[in-house]
């Protein structure tokens, strides 16, 4: 009795003891987990968040010579869009190679030879020659071997029909159309059997062996890749090795006809009759002793010096002056991703592919945009917005239905922040100087952002480069995302609408380039609205403030 009294003793005793553990160990389980769990929580709280997009580096503009500016004021257009990345990157791995192997066949040596005058200056011409051709193709289709502009040009190096047979390439655009017509038949056909089982059999001739859905569509892509090959033999424009072989070629004569790149590279884009009336009517003579440097004809033609040949340059509607400092960013825009490809990257994002410079400027400016009539009120009483006088004869500006869609607030709409009205002085003072009669019609200045989304879809206004970001162009169809805001929801940005008189027009695209070569402002054209939409940049606010003092515009003239 004792002893099993002792035994049940001994194991009641064993399982209070194996409980007792038990709950040890779970309180020390749960001691532990107490004390992992906020450890836990710091490391949450303090987990790298997604990097944030690089900001915008201005450059040292005290430094930098006129060209060093205009050249860096192309820099958004070249290497800031939506895909300059894959653009660049297109050039770098597949146009370059073949670039690099046109400028070294016989007959391009035996020109660069006579150009270069000795042998010595001979790699430095054809380093040249390369830099400024890869440069060139990436302004004219990006590298894509496919492009089509509309005017027509087509391929690689943007051949138009005429001009591509004369450089020596077969062009049949008939049987080309005839080609991709059938390749399309061709495609469709292919993806019609891949919706058929892998059983699936059928004749390819009457009466013939059946065939597997594999062997049909084995027989339709090796027709596809025949057709390719035919394609490209039909219009040598879309074929990439001897677009860029003739285009080479072609370079070399128009640099042997006007004795450097830059007029070669303005001719080849704009036309050599273009280039050659540009010399004529700034040297005076159709033949001159001497052809001046693009750069001399650029900075040497304003409204009030060589009227003739700035008439006609600023009269071009396809902004054609710019193309030499276009070709030069290009060219280092190249550069820079074959020396860093990650910088390239971080330069590309911090210049706001999708949207206007002034966005890359003012990166913060609409995290707190205007969210109504109120808020606009309130920005004139704080005098965060200053109106825009209703003064033409003294100012050279005035507003002119700012805000249609609103127009019983319409006083509170015209409004822009300090420096963007100095800046509009500074433009009106530029303009007046130059020549520009009538006054600037201000068209647009800060907006609510309900009405700044209610403008965009009362203009339609679709996705496209340099309206809205990559991010916002994932939207579904049923779940669109809303029009991106501008600028304008903080008040730093003003549309001017495009002068009714041809000479105005010119002027102001004059005194605009002006301002624009020497990044004071950022500028664009905005062709749904035949305005112009501009914005102060921010490292010259003091400058643009002070013009608010009545003081005459500083530098008119180049």
């Amino acid at each position: 009795m004792q002893s099993t009294r002792l035994g049940g003793n001994l194991v009641h005793a064993r399982r209070r003891g194996w409980r007792r553990a038990t709950r040890w160990a779970a309180c020390a389980a749960v001691g532990w987990l107490l004390l992992l769990l906020p450890g836990c929580a710091r490391q949450a709280a303090v987990a790298p968040e997604a990097p944030a997009p690089p900001a915008y580096v201005h450059p040292d503009y005290a430094r930098l010579s006129p060209a060093e500016l205009l050249v860096e004021s192309q820099r958004k257009g070249v290497m800031g869009r939506k895909r300059s990345l894959t653009d660049v990157r297109r050039i770098v791995e597949q146009v370059g190679p073949i670039v690099a192997e046109a400028v070294r066949r016989p007959e391009v040596t035996a020109a660069l030879r006579e150009l270069a005058g000795d042998e010595r200056a001979l790699a430095a011409a054809r380093a040249e020659l390369q830099r400024l051709q890869e440069a060139d193709l990436l302004l004219e289709s990006g590298g894509d071997p496919n492009a089509v502009s509309s005017a027509g040009a087509v391929g690689v190096a943007q051949w138009l029909a005429e001009t591509g047979r004369r450089a020596g390439l077969h062009v049949d655009p008939e049987e080309y159309r005839r080609i991709v017509t059938r390749a399309r038949a061709v495609r469709a056909s292919i993806a019609e059997l891949r919706r058929h089982p892998p059983e699936w059999r059928r004749p390819m001739q009457a009466g013939g062996p059946a065939r597997s859905r594999d062997e049909w569509i084995a027989a339709r892509t090796a027709e596809l890749r025949a057709l390719e090959r035919r394609r490209l033999a039909a219009d040598e424009r879309y074929d990439p090795h001897k677009a860029i072989v003739a285009q080479t070629r072609y370079l070399v004569r128009l640099w042997r006809q006007f004795g450097s790149l830059d007029w070669a590279l303005q001719a080849y884009h704009g036309g050599v009759r273009g280039a050659q009336r540009t010399i004529a009517l700034f040297t005076g003579t159709d033949r001159p002793a001497t052809i001046p440097s693009f750069a001399e004809v650029y900075f040497g033609i304003s409204p009030r010096r060589r009227t003739q040949a700035f008439s006609y340059v600023y009269g071009r509607a396809d902004d054609h002056r710019y193309y030499w400092w276009r070709v030069l960013a290009a060219a280092q825009a190249i550069q820079l991703y074959r020396d860093d490809p990650a910088r390239f990257r971080a330069e590309w994002e911090a210049l706001a592919p999708g949207f206007p410079l002034d966005r890359a400027w003012y990166p913060e400016a609409l995290r707190e945009p205007f969210a109504d009539v109120a808020a606009l009120r309130a920005a004139h009483r704080r005098g965060i917005l200053l109106a825009i006088p209703d003064a033409p004869r003294r100012y050279g500006f005035a507003p002119r239905a700012v805000a249609p869609l609103d127009p019983d607030n319409e006083r509170w709409y015209r409004g822009v922040r300090p420096e963007a009205l100095g800046m509009m002085h500074t433009l009106a003072a530029l303009y007046q100087a130059e020549g520009g009669r009538a006054p600037l019609r201000v068209t647009g200045a800060a907006a609510t952002v309900a009405y700044a989304r209610q403008e965009a879809a009362t203009r339609g206004e679709a996705e496209a480069e340099g309206q809205g970001s990559p991010a916002e162009a994932s939207g579904t169809a049923e779940e669109a995302p809303p029009p991106p805001l501008t600028l304008h929801a903080a008040g730093l940005c003003v549309d001017v609408a495009r002068p009714a008189a041809s000479w105005d027009r010119k002027v102001l695209e004059y005194a605009l380039s002006y301002l624009g070569d020497r990044m004071r402002i950022a500028w664009l054209r905005d062709f749904s609205a035949d305005a112009y939409h501009l914005c102060p940049n921010p490292a010259f606010a003091a400058e643009h403030r002070a013009s608010l003092s009545g003081a005459p515009a500083s530098g008119a003239g180049r």
